[in-house]
This record gives structure tokens, C-alpha cells and sequence, in this order.
């Protein structure tokens, strides 16, 4: 179970040692394992942060032991209310964003050298080919479901070659991309194999092409994106939308371990598993409730851990949990 908390072999041996009754201090653990004093302090440090050890009540100075079962239900707990808390965030941000473009856009007489109105697709994709040429640190996307045409995925081709070229890093977040279509999905593989980044997001936001943290363009119309675009330099309205990528980003999905095709779905036998790895059984306590055998346990979960791109059980969890397989 001690896998799930990612320990390294280190600490892991240090807990076991804490594990003992009394919990023996410090140096006594240095002279058992013989290592320096120093990395068994940091390992109890770290343990601490993990909630497998707390300060103990009766001896000041020396830790005691927590429940591991309890240590990852809080660990599971906090994780929760921290994607909850960055996801409301996001929405604050996001809303954030769209009335200041809605006010850039009404007071754009004023501000003709700092948001430009740009007429149809054809003058749209004329100042991302020019934008694409003039980037020098990165280029990030929003890019919402749906299919591309060919002439579109032609010019993003020709276009993020070009970046990748010069060593430009690509960053792009697509929502909805259970729409994509076959031509679409390979570029982005494309894209991914060739130094870019691609994650994927469930919260529906607007097209968006942000260019070294210092220009912006966003659909004049949501609701239609062929009428065209805003071309945005003004700092005040491209900082929020740089902030609004970096949260949108940092809980997105990356390609690797997106959600498996509609073919590629949990059985019953596999579904179960993870819901008592996750609740912190061992494969052997498991295998035994799932009324098979260890090994068949143990294969089982290393499958499991291969399709979610998990490197240890904890991570396995977390994963399922956010593609909705527990």
C-alpha cells in the first residue's frame, strides 16, 4: 500500500522502522539502516508532509505513526478541494476575461492600435501565418470541439512546423475532443510527437491564440467564429488571458492519458479493483474479495496503471477518479 504515497525506498524504510512500538528516534533508525542522520530526518520530514507520521503528544520532539488508510482518504480529501477550489478560479478568471473584452471591444474606437477588428476567416488566418512567423518564446491554444476543415489543418501544419522549427514551445488545451474528427485527432498526434503539448480540458471555453504572453486573438462572436476576430495587445486584457490558460493547463489532461475510446471501457472485475486500491487494500486483499488469485490481482493492476500513464498506485487512483472510472 505504501506504493500508493509514491515513497522512495528511503522513506519507506524509515516508516517501517517508525512502525515499531515505541516508535525508536532518529538516531536509532540511522544506526539500524546505516545512513546519515540527516536523510533520516529528511525522510521523516517528508512523511510528515505525506500524514503517514504526525508529532507525537507524549514524547516532544519524536513522531508517531498514522494510519496509512487514513493518511490517503485526507490525502484523497485535499486533493479534492484543491481542484475544486482551481477549477472555481478558473470560472472567476474566465468570466474575468470576457468582461474585459466585452469592454475592449465597446471602447474600441479609442484603442484602434490595441484590440483590431479582423473581417472573415481569410483575414483571420493571414494574422495567425504572420503571428506564427514573428513568435520567438511560445504559442498557446484553446481549441474547441469540433472538426477542422482541410485547408485549416493544412495551414496549422505548415505553421506549427515552422515554430517547432525555431524551437517555439506549442501549448495547446482542446475541449470537447470526443467531436474531433479522424483528420483533426492525427494532427494533434502529429503535434504531440513532434515537441508540441496537448492536454485536454471538460470545461467549455472560446477559441484563443495567445502569442508570447503579448497578443491575443479572440472570435469577435463565440457563437459564430467565421464572422472573425480581435487582434488584442493591450496588457491589461492579454494578462488575464495568459492566467486563464495557465489554470485551464495545469488541470487539464494530457494526451497520454486522455479517456479511452468508447471500445476501451473498464469491466466489472476491473472497476472493483480500483475501488479498493483507492479505499487501500493491497493487491493480496483485493485479489481475495475479487475472489481471484494475487498474481491475477497484481497483472491486473499493472494494466490498469500502464493505461492510466500511472507510476505508482496512488496515481492510479487520482487518475481513474478524474476520468471517471471510480
Amino acid at each position: 500500500m505504501l506504493t500508493m504515497f509514491g515513497l522512495e525506498l528511503m522513506e519507506e524504510a524509515v516508516y517501517r522502522e517508525m512502525r515499531a512500538s515505541p516508535a525508536p528516534a532518529a538516531e536509532e533508525i540511522a544506526d539500524r539502516l546505516a545512513v546519515a542522520l540527516d536523510q533520516v530526518r529528511a525522510c521523516l520530514d517528508r512523511l510528515v508532509e505525506l500524514g503517514l507520521l504526525r508529532h507525537s503528544f507524549e514524547v516532544p520532539g519524536r513522531f508517531a505513526v498514522v494510519d496509512p488508510i487514513l493518511s490517503l482518504q485526507q490525502s484523497l480529501a485535499g486533493q479534492h478541494e484543491e481542484l475544486m477550489r482551481r477549477q472555481r478560479r478558473i470560472a472567476e478568471t474566465h468570466a474575468e476575461v470576457v468582461r474585459l473584452l466585452m469592454s475592449g471591444a465597446s471602447g474600441l474606437s479609442g484603442r484602434v492600435e490595441q484590440v483590431e477588428r479582423l473581417l472573415g476567416m481569410d483575414e483571420v488566418q493571414c494574422r495567425v501565418d504572420r503571428l506564427a512567423g514573428q513568435a520567438t518564446r511560445e504559442v498557446l491554444t484553446f481549441r474547441p470541439g469540433g472538426a477542422q476543415s482541410a485547408p485549416e489543418l493544412m495551414a496549422a501544419r505548415r505553421n506549427d512546423a515552422a515554430l517547432l522549427s525555431r524551437a517555439v514551445s506549442i501549448r495547446t488545451v482542446g475541449t470537447d475532443t470526443d467531436s474531433y474528427d479522424a483528420a483533426t485527432m492525427a494532427h494533434v498526434h502529429w503535434l504531440n510527437s513532434n515537441g508540441g503539448q496537448f492536454r485536454s480540458s471538460a470545461t467549455p471555453l472560446p477559441r484563443m491564440i495567445l502569442v508570447d504572453g503579448s497578443v491575443a486573438l479572440v472570435p469577435v462572436d463565440p457563437e459564430n467564429t467565421t464572422a472573425g476576430a480581435l487582434h488584442v495587445t493591450d496588457p491589461g486584457l492579454v494578462a488575464p488571458m495568459v492566467v486563464l490558460f495557465e489554470q485551464t493547463w495545469s488541470l487539464a489532461t494530457p494526451l497520454d492519458a486522455q479517456r479511452p475510446a468508447a471500445g476501451d471501457t473498464l469491466n466489472g472485475t476491473e472497476r472493483a479493483l480500483l475501488r479498493l486500491v483507492a479505499n487501500g487494500c493491497t493487491d493480496a486483499a483485493a485479489a481475495g474479495q475479487l475472489h481471484v488469485s494475487h498474481r491475477t490481482a497484481r497483472r491486473m493492476m499493472a494494466a490498469l496503471m500502464e493505461r492510466l500513464g500511472a507510476r505508482s498506485r496512488f496515481e492510479a487512483g487520482v487518475k481513474a477518479a478524474r476520468l471517471g472510472w471510480l
